[in-house]
């Protein structure tokens, strides 16, 4: 298994660092549904199951794998993630509580990214891995006020249409290792409103978390033992080691394995003696 260091942190007199995979097999398998607070003229739009993965409120990170091939080469790449549209008819499995106004066309706006220094967030309409896959729009971090979109919602604005919208395929990417925090906001592309406007406001902002490869997050000493946080996307089974000196070469088990859950967790080092440690994280194989 091809491996990828990453940066050296320190804290105190302890040194850490981290090792991901390149690779993990996923799938489109989480939907964040986007509705409407109500049908009227300029009811808020809505993620209905929005606070499951509200940064926030929850410790959740959607992963993303290092890809060595394709189009989407050295991209840390997602599809574990589809934003959806509730549906409004019966021919769409509706009608569905929370479903946004008939004539409302839905898309998902990328306000706001946060992550690490150089690092960005973009969309991919494909699957990234054929000459299909290209990069719709890409948002570096610290972008807070971004304007692109990706549409949806399964109809062209006509009045009366159903919102709905279920399109798998699509793919977030992330070009640096690290933690981001990316806020989404459902709004009306339609122009069905008054004077050729939108039937809907905009959502509020969700805050979601995203996690590329494996990361240290942060250690914590204590006497005689150390903690160490990280995120770890879900089948990785990570290891953390220990040595008094970088040079010597020798790395032995601190504590752990641990299975990674895309959540923030802690292997602690109960033998820790006094003075200057290093600790790194090893991924030893994808499990079962």
């Amino acid at each position: 298994m091809k491996i990828q260091q990453q940066t050296l942190a320190w804290r105190r007199t302890i040194a850490m660092m981290a090792l991901a995979a390149a690779t993990l097999s996923s799938h489109a398998d989480t939907h964040i549904y986007a509705g409407a607070a109500g049908t009227n003229q300029n009811d808020k739009l809505a993620f209905s199951n929005g606070a499951a993965f509200d940064a926030t409120q929850t410790s959740y990170s959607f992963p993303q794998i290092l890809r060595t091939n394709g189009l989407n080469a050295g991209y840390y790449r997602g599809d574990v993630l589809t934003f959806s549209a509730l549906a409004a008819t019966i021919p769409n499995g509706g009608p569905i509580a929370g479903a946004a106004s008939l004539g409302a066309r839905l898309a998902v706006q990328v306000v706001s990214v946060e992550g690490p220094p150089g690092g960005s967030f973009a969309f991919w309409e494909g699957d990234g891995e054929s000459d299909l896959g290209v990069i719709t729009f890409s948002e570096p971090v610290g972008t807070t006020n971004g304007t692109n979109t990706l549409v949806i919602s399964e109809n062209n604005s006509e009045p009366g249409a159903d919102p709905y919208g279920h399109i798998h395929g699509r793919e977030f990417t992330t070009s640096v290792p690290g933690t981001y925090i990316v806020g989404f906001r459902a709004i009306d592309t339609s122009t069905n409103g008054p004077g050729g406007g939108p039937l809907q406001s905009p959502s509020d902002i969700l805050p979601v978390r995203f996690q590329a490869g494996l990361r240290i997050e942060a250690i914590q000493p204590f006497t005689n033992r150390v903690s160490v946080s990280f995120r770890s996307p879900p089948a990785i089974s990570n290891l953390l080691e220990a040595t008094e000196s970088l040079t010597s070469g020798l790395w032995l088990p601190a504590a752990g394995p641990l299975k990674g859950n895309n959540n923030l967790q802690t292997l602690t080092d109960t033998n820790a003696p006094a003075g200057n440690r290093f600790y790194r994280l090893r991924v030893l194989n994808n499990l079962p």
